[in-house]
């Protein structure tokens, strides 16, 4: 759907979240028939039924968490969080430090592009599986979890704009509130050109040199976490060469003798799958030096492997499987190069075992 909004979202400067999240806001704020349809939604999707709620935007709690959207019932209850995505990462707070913000019974939504949803709710189950929170079931098809935390029964939710905002439009379409409606239509088609334009447009810091030192980090991060494991005597190196690649590098090895390993720089995988640049792939027939292979037996297995440290896997057109590695943050180089070998150590001591 085109929007005045939309053909200048390229000239708008600032969050394209908060633009988005600001707008439904206001709306939210303005029309009941709006928080009724939302409502609706809700309730479809967690079972749980709220009167009328009060929506408010970034709303700061005790834990410095500033959740995009919340929603308080008639009582003053926090019942409700909504976080507003485009391409931005998870922050840290999130999920764990929304929902340790909730209450019983309450709902956290995350609002995402259609091209994130299958990602974020992977990234979201990751994080609560190592946080140890109980799941009480999720749904894959859904993207929505019920989840115990805290002797608090919580529902999270994935959705994308588009499932979020129409039911919006269609009930104001049935009401004379001709402003809200208008309003409505400019965030979907803002949301819509987002989600279907492929192209970012580029920010001034987006050139700044410390986004060429951090890319060209990536790199030496893949080639120092080969040394420590070769440093190890764990990883062998013999006739085997980096390779650049059109969306990164490669750095191949083989541990345990039979093992082919390739640690992997992947721009598209990160876009696409998951929030890390580093990938690694890991191969058992290894009998043609150029050409090793996955067999299915072997894949199963590292499946299995894979979801014992909490990761979820990725398959590529080739129907290769890659394994997201995700780096520390916040800690010196050396102490990233170590904890990214030791991934790689335990993932391929679960594969063994």
């Amino acid at each position: 759907m085109e929007s005045l909004l939309g053909q200048f979202y390229t000239r708008i400067k600032g969050s394209q979240e908060d633009i988005a999240s600001e707008g439904l806001t206001y709306v939210l704020q303005r029309s009941l028939a709006a928080r009724q349809a939302l409502s609706k939604v809700i309730q479809t999707d967690s079972g749980l039924t709220f009167g009328d709620i009060s929506y408010s935007s970034q709303s700061v709690g005790e834990n410095l968490e500033r959740p995009d959207i919340s929603g308080i019932d008639k009582d003053g209850k926090e019942v409700v969080l909504l976080e507003a995505k485009f391409w931005a990462a998870l922050t840290n707070n999130q999920p764990v430090g929304y929902l340790n913000r909730l209450g019983d019974n309450t709902v956290l939504l995350f609002i995402v592009p259609t091209l994130r949803v299958r990602p974020v709710f992977n990234e979201l189950q990751m994080r609560l599986k190592q946080a140890g929170i109980e799941f009480e079931s999720y749904n894959n098809t859904k993207h929505a979890f019920s989840i115990k935390h805290n002797q608090k029964s919580q529902k999270l939710i994935v959705r994308t704009w588009k499932e979020i905002l129409q039911p919006i439009r269609l009930s104001l379409a049935q009401t004379d509130d001709y402003v809200s409606l208008s309003d409505i239509t400019q965030i979907i088609g803002f949301c819509e050109t987002i989600d279907n334009n492929s192209f970012q447009p580029y920010q001034c810091e987006d050139f700044a040199p410390s986004i060429a030192k951090k890319i060209n980090s990536y790199y030496d991060i893949a080639d120092k976490v080969v040394d420590e494991l070769k440093k190890r005597d764990l990883a062998d190196t013999t006739d085997l060469k980096a390779t650049p690649q059109k969306y990164g590098y490669t750095r191949y090895f083989k541990m345990q003798a039979t093992i082919g390993c390739s640690l992997n720089v992947r721009f598209d995988f990160w876009e696409k799958f998951a929030d890390t640049p580093f990938w690694l792939c890991l191969k058992d027939d290894i009998s043609d030096g150029r050409n090793w292979a996955q067999t299915e037996s072997f894949k199963e297995k590292t499946k299995i492997a894979v979801a014992k440290v909490s990761v979820i896997p990725y398959e590529n057109n080739k129907r290769e499987l890659f394994v997201p590695i995700y780096p520390l943050t916040d800690k010196t180089e050396d102490i990233v190069i170590e904890d990214i070998a030791n991934q790689i150590v335990k993932l391929i001591d679960e594969l063994i075992a």
